[in-house]
């Protein structure tokens, strides 16, 4: 049975009540070796749909997520008005675990770009006991030096690679059904170039046989010479 709430954020999510499936997410990304507290009942599934925002820059985070399925990119607000995109998760990962050991409000802003399925836990409830979990603190502490790895490979990235392998591994992580159609001045933000140069990108990649233009679509025709000119690895921009 699926219903549809909202955060005390006024995010709108959708609840997924079924234990069995909860059952087997708990079990498949062994969420229980993340904790010394058995957290299982007191979680709950829930759905965002593609472009709804999980958790927005600013705003006090009042769930700890636990992304099972989907994508999410994740941006921050720049002084100019413009956002900056900062990585896409694509695989299970723990929402909102640096803004509760940092004591702040939500440093990003995450957002569902394909249908993303989490399992939630209260942090109003939970806040107090987590920040006491030895367990708990392990497991930070390994995403902290992931972070710090993971930015010293986008900077060799950002460094060694043109903004043709750039978007290239851009559409591959966000293209649906083989078609790419981000608004593009968004993109060209996103990716720290011009409107006109990421036109150029697309163009030549689409002289190049690999993409074809339809409309507002770009379709991936050549998907192996995609790969080839990007790096699927890296996920931060």
């Amino acid at each position: 049975m699926i219903n549809g709430f909202r955060s005390g954020l006024g995010v709108k999510m959708e609840k997924i009540n079924d234990d069995k499936l909860i059952d087997h997410l708990y079990e498949k990304y062994d969420i229980g070796r993340l904790f010394a507290v058995d957290f299982k009942s007191d979680l709950f599934l829930v759905k965002f749909e593609k472009g709804e925002i999980i958790q927005q820059e600013g705003d006090a985070v009042s769930y700890l997520y636990f992304m099972v399925g989907g994508i999410v990119k994740v941006s921050i607000a720049q002084e100019n008005g413009k956002s900056k995109l900062i990585c896409f998760l694509n695989d299970f990962e723990v929402l909102g675990d640096i803004e509760l050991f940092a004591e702040s409000n939500c440093v990003s802003q995450l957002e569902a770009i394909k249908e993303t399925y989490c399992l939630a836990l209260n942090l109003n409830k939970y806040r107090k006991i987590l920040l006491e979990d030895d367990v708990f603190n392990k497991h930070m502490a390994k995403v902290l030096a992931k972070i710090v790895l993971s930015n010293n490979l986008s900077t060799s990235f950002n460094l060694l690679y043109r903004l043709e392998n750039r978007v290239a591994t851009y559409i591959l992580l966000t293209a649906k059904e083989e078609c790419f159609q981000d608004n593009l001045t968004s993109v060209a933000e996103l990716l720290a170039t011009s409107y006109r140069h990421l036109h150029r990108v697309l163009s030549n990649l689409c002289t190049k046989k690999i993409l074809e233009k339809d409309g507002r679509c770009y379709k991936i025709i050549d998907k192996n010479r995609l790969r080839e000119m990007s790096n699927e690895s890296i996920t931060h921009f």
